[in-house]
């Protein structure tokens, strides 16, 4: 009987929620196994020759790489499959992550919110028969991923590959995506919204990456402390460790214990974590749309300025080291002087900036999206229709959300910057100057705005389709961050108006492309402005 109270009636909610998300799921499904595939099949062509993978361990080797890729690991003869597993591990990993915790919390949080499991939760179901329905698609979605990498790998048939290394990795993937997962249901019990779980399950995953990074480019055995590190444990196409996975699956069943204890305690919509009580008056400032979407987001704008703040404040930390040539070759100093070699050094470190530029804007551009496409979940729910009643016009509200987003992704880009600035005057003795930062902003913000305006156009015209806005964002980080890893074509990084913007501060920073982007970003918005105002509400 307790067991029937607990559980009753999982199976009917698994169905229901695999009929519901399918669409969703295929699509994460498809794009990280063809993602994955893809790059594996490519990478024999970029390093086929033992000098072309000679010269990228030497790169791999590098501080920066490390605090991008993860430490390399791999001994010699070096081979291009353990080249593919140092550069490409993390990067995929951060993906399976983002997958788990966005499954996991619309599964938990965000059923909660829109008041399904309350129509649930009155008839005969289960007091744990939500969480148990979502752990079933968490796993059943990683089973399936992990079991298409795997055959991805043995069909790219990598130089230097084994069947036990192809597997390692999947497996490995795919238990790091369901322990996240796991982790993310945990911190849905913990907070009493989507929201708030969205917000602490990606600090989480902030600090995770910040301290794994630290820990790989100072000492790699430190990063055993850091569940996302443990990842690159996995030594694939090496010893092909399996601890790690071990790892993660003990980890995961723990978060999952507690979150089903917390969850069969606490009431429908509350948490751990209880909300502050509210004015018994409405504040001056809530006059409209404006200061209305600020009150409802600021905890999220506020997250992501930190959070950029610290992660460009961590990178710069290590650039005292990258900048060091003479510390890896000592007759570099006698050869060039100490004035050319101090030129050479900050040659080094713009590169880096060069690349971290790219992080830092995708980061920006998170939160701007989320914002622009909130638009219509707050449709969705019923919160506009109120505002709508009054004396409000469509193109005050529309204006309101686009005018965030694009001040929220423009925010936390100069956030990132600023705090690679303040970081780089603490720990370098010839510090990069402000106005190289500057470039830098001036730079991405006129080609970011574009792929705001565009999500704009969207949920004008087209909101059932919202969700290719973050697609396109996912290509231009793949694209640009991964470009001439893969050695992908001039114009297929152009695909995103990112792909326009020059290496700077490698390169000077291009007027006209800004005056472009802008002009490009203006008539965008008109036609969104005019979808926005013909459409009918909560299509």
């Amino acid at each position: 009987m307790r067991l029937t109270q607990l559980l009753g009636h999982t199976g009917l909610l698994i169905g229901l929620n695999f009929k519901r998300d399918w669409k969703k799921l295929l699509i994460w499904i498809v794009v990280l196994t063809g993602l994955l595939t893809m790059i594996a099949a490519k990478f024999d062509s970029i390093y086929g020759t033992q000098a072309s993978r000679d010269a990228i361990v030497k790169t791999l080797k590098m501080p920066a790489m490390v605090s991008l890729f993860g430490a390399f690991t791999a001994h010699a003869p070096y081979t291009t499959a353990k080249v593919f597993a140092t550069e490409m591990v993390v990067f995929i990993a951060i993906f399976m992550v983002i997958m788990n915790m966005t499954l996991a919390v619309a599964t938990t949080r965000g059923d909660e919110d829109d008041g399904l499991l309350e129509l649930i939760r009155a008839h005969a179901v289960g007091r744990l028969a939500p969480l148990c329905a979502g752990v079933v698609e968490l796993t059943v979605v990683n089973l399936i991923v992990g079991g298409l990498f795997g055959i991805g790998l043995q069909i790219a048939s990598l130089p230097g590959a084994d069947a036990a290394g192809n597997w390692v990795i999947a497996v490995g993937l795919a238990a790091l995506g369901w322990s996240f997962g796991m982790i993310t249901l945990l911190i849905a019990q913990v907070t009493n919204n989507a929201s708030g779980t969205t917000m602490l399950s990606y600090t989480v995953l902030g600090i995770m990456y910040v301290a794994r990074m630290i820990t790989d480019v100072s000492d790699p055995r430190l990063t055993w402390w850091v569940p996302f590190g443990w990842i690159e444990k996995i030594n694939a196409y090496q010893t092909n460790r399996w601890l790690p996975i071990g790892c993660y699956l003990l980890l995961g069943i723990i978060c999952l214990g507690v979150a089903a204890l917390l969850n069969s305690q606490r009431d429908l919509g509350a948490g751990l974590i209880a909300p502050r009580r509210g004015r018994s008056n409405a504040s001056a400032w809530l006059q409209g749309p404006v200061t209305l979407i600020w009150r409802q987001s600021r905890g999220l704008i506020v997250a992501w300025l930190i959070g950029n703040f610290v992660l460009g404040a961590s990178y710069a930390s290590v650039f005292s080291t990258i900048g060091d040539i003479a510390k890896s070759n000592p007759m570099i100093k006698q050869l060039l002087g100490t004035s050319a070699l101090a030129a050479a050094n900050r040659v080094v470190v713009k590169n880096f900036i060069a690349v971290l530029a790219i992080v830092m804007v995708i980061v920006a551009l998170i939160p701007a999206v989320q914002l622009m496409l909130k638009l219509v979940s707050d449709e969705q729910k019923g919160y506009l229709h109120q505002v709508y009643a009054t004396a409000t016009s469509r193109w005050y509200v529309w204006a309101s959300y686009t005018g965030w987003a694009m001040v929220t992704g423009m925010g936390v880009l100069a956030s990132g910057l600023v705090g690679m600035y303040l970081m780089g005057l603490a720990s370098m003795k010839d510090p990069i100057s402000w106005l190289t930062y500057w470039h830098v902003f001036l730079a991405y913000v006129p080609a970011m705005l574009v792929i705001i305006a565009v999500a704009s156009v969207l949920t004008g015209w087209l909101p059932k389709w919202r969700y290719l806005a973050w697609a396109w964002v996912f290509y231009g980080f793949f694209s640009l961050y991964l470009g001439n890893r893969i050695d992908l074509p001039k114009w297929a990084r152009r695909l995103t108006p990112l792909g326009f913007v020059n290496k700077v501060p490698i390169k000077a920073l291009s007027w006209s492309t800004n005056w472009w982007c802008l002009a490009l970003t203006i008539l965008i918005l008109v036609v969104a402005a005019i979808g926005y105002r013909r459409r009918d509400l909560a299509q």
